[in-house]
């Protein structure tokens, strides 16, 4: 009788665990939603942003590691600057350069939708509504919360990025770091610092200026 009592009371208890972790999922739902659009709406104001970053690329199939540092200009969204020591990526939100020092030439392009091309206000507005959103877990950095946020497709993936990982700041909604995995499980991850949002930063950074003895390669 009494192992019959300590049966029904471990069922009670585990149906009420159920039915709490039931109750609890529309607001850890909730809450991942209400983080993602404080972060689009501290971008959405933002009409200048400068930062230092390091980007860590992880190759599945010949297990290689490759690191970059470099810094990063970014105007209204569209715009957007990416230079390192041997690369360069500049749109003016219509056309494209890379300039890629090694091979010692520049691809000159349109900007396109379709390409799979991972642009600053895709990742804030584009895939919050194509890609599930998840809250991995807060973790602590200097005393800060730091929300980790998993996003995956919804449905078929039509560009490269199979999902992505942001770290999210609490107090001040940026994003820390990003880890983009692609169709191939190759990731990439940049850590960002030195944020700055207060310096007006002038439509000619956003425009490619010729380098004499290299090749141009215009596919426009």
């Amino acid at each position: 009788m009494k192992r019959k009592a300590m049966i029904l009371n471990g069922n009670i208890k585990m149906r009420l665990l159920a039915i709490l972790l039931l109750l609890a999922l529309p607001l850890m739902s909730q809450d991942v939603e209400d983080i993602i659009e404080e972060v689009q709406d501290t971008y959405e104001d933002m009409d200048n942003f400068t930062a230092a970053f390091k980007r860590v690329e992880s190759f599945k199939l010949t297990g290689t590691v490759s690191e970059t540092t470099g810094k990063v200009w970014i105007k209204e969204g569209t715009k957007y600057r990416f230079e390192s020591d041997e690369q360069q990526v500049i749109t003016d939100g219509k056309t494209v350069w890379s300039y890629n020092a090694i091979n010692n030439q520049v691809i000159v392009d349109r900007v396109r939708t379709e390409s799979g091309a991972l642009l600053p206000r895709d990742m804030l507005f584009k895939y919050p509504k194509e890609y599930f959103s998840t809250l991995l877990r807060t973790e602590k950095e200097d005393g800060k919360d730091i929300f980790v946020i998993k996003l995956t497709p919804k449905g078929k993936v039509t560009g490269v990025v199979k999902s992505m990982k942001i770290w999210v700041q609490d107090d001040n909604w940026l994003i820390k770091k990003i880890e983009i995995t692609d169709l191939n499980n190759n990731s990439t991850k940049f850590e960002i610092s030195n944020i700055d949002t207060n310096t007006r930063l002038s439509d000619d950074l956003f425009s490619y200026k010729d380098i004499p003895g290299v090749r141009v390669i215009d596919m426009r």
